[in-house]
């Protein structure tokens, strides 16, 4: 089995690699001349120079491939002309050619953000209608991205789509992002801890082991042009705060912080903020019931998260994460 991959150094990218080889699997990647490759030159990766645009690179990653990981999250430091260039022509080069060489199977990775933020009571799922999505290009770029999915899958293209949350997991290189980096690492080195925005608001985690078993599965179980929800937990922020308390045995933050207030004085990124003003209360009770997915609880996964931080010399006495995993 032999799996190509786009978006191989991001977060999740990562993780999806050094598990894919774990198992046996090859993978191919595509990467970008100055891309970073710290973590990714292990047995059984190939590189495949090139941008997404590249029809000819795409192509050459793909020939002789099973299955492709199309992850669609945007990389930073690109300006809107390139994201949406990326987003269109990337998407569209990357399922023009799996139809042309017949791949087996296709899971475009998004964001649950695209689905827009929930408005019920009750935990909804991937038909929700939401009222209004949020005004901000990475998420219109994908959502457009995802229209090209739909419109190869009616092709009977054996294209799926994964909607994922919040990432969070062990990062072997801190400032990667995810969001035990923003909680759990900023407890452990006593930094200001704040619940952003409303603490009754939902924020949809998803433990990146977790989301590569479910891609697997999507490989495997998934029906063409269905969209699976990958979504572990939806904690409150006061429930993720008191959450990473529990696991971290610290006090847990009790004071909001404004919206405005913490864009400018927090410094935690952005997107997370933007996510935070509103609320995002989503189900994956269809990828449980149709993959048989088990995705740890928002607890377990950060408890498996800290003890891998640990055993690789992040520790207690530790206050600055990026040079203890250099040491490890």
């Amino acid at each position: 089995m032999t799996t190509f991959i786009t978006g191989a150094t991001t977060a999740l990218g990562r993780v999806l690699v050094r598990e894919m080889v774990r198992q046996g699997e090859a993978v191919r990647l595509l990467v970008q001349p100055e891309s970073n490759r710290s973590g990714l030159e292990l047995p059984s990766v190939a590189f495949i120079r090139g941008e997404i645009t590249d029809a000819v690179a795409v192509r050459k990653g793909i020939t002789g491939c099973d299955h492709v990981c199309h992850l669609t999250e945007p990389p930073d430091s690109v300006n809107e002309a390139t994201l949406w260039r990326m987003q269109r022509e990337g998407t569209r080069n990357v399922l023009q050619a799996a139809q042309d060489l017949h791949v087996t199977s296709v899971v475009q990775v998004s964001s649950a953000a695209v689905l827009g933020p929930t408005r019920s009571e009750e935990a909804v799922g991937e038909e929700y209608e939401s009222a209004g999505g949020l005004n901000l290009t990475w998420v219109k770029t994908q959502q457009a991205a995802n229209e090209i999915a739909h419109e190869y899958a009616a092709k009977g293209i054996p294209v799926k789509l994964a909607y994922v949350g919040t990432g969070y997991g062990f990062l072997r290189a801190p400032g990667n992002g995810g969001l035990a980096e923003h909680t759990l690492l900023r407890l452990a080195t006593g930094k200001p801890a704040i619940i952003p925005g409303k603490a009754h608001n939902h924020l949809p985690v998803s433990y990146f082991k977790d989301t590569v078993q479910g891609i697997s599965l999507i490989h495997e179980r998934g029906r063409t042009g269905e969209g699976y929800l990958l979504i572990g937990d939806t904690p409150t922020w006061a429930e993720l705060w008191q959450t990473v308390s529990e696991v971290m045995g610290k006090p847990a933050p009790t004071r909001n912080m404004p919206l405005f207030w913490a864009k400018m004085t927090s410094g935690l990124p952005a997107d997370l903020l933007e996510l935070a003003g509103h609320d995002w209360h989503y189900s994956s009770e269809k990828a449980r019931h149709e993959l048989s997915w088990r995705p740890l609880s928002w607890h377990d996964g950060l408890v498996e998260t800290w003890d891998e931080y640990q055993a690789h010399g992040f520790g207690a006495r530790q206050q600055d994460p990026m040079r203890a995993m250099r040491r490890a």
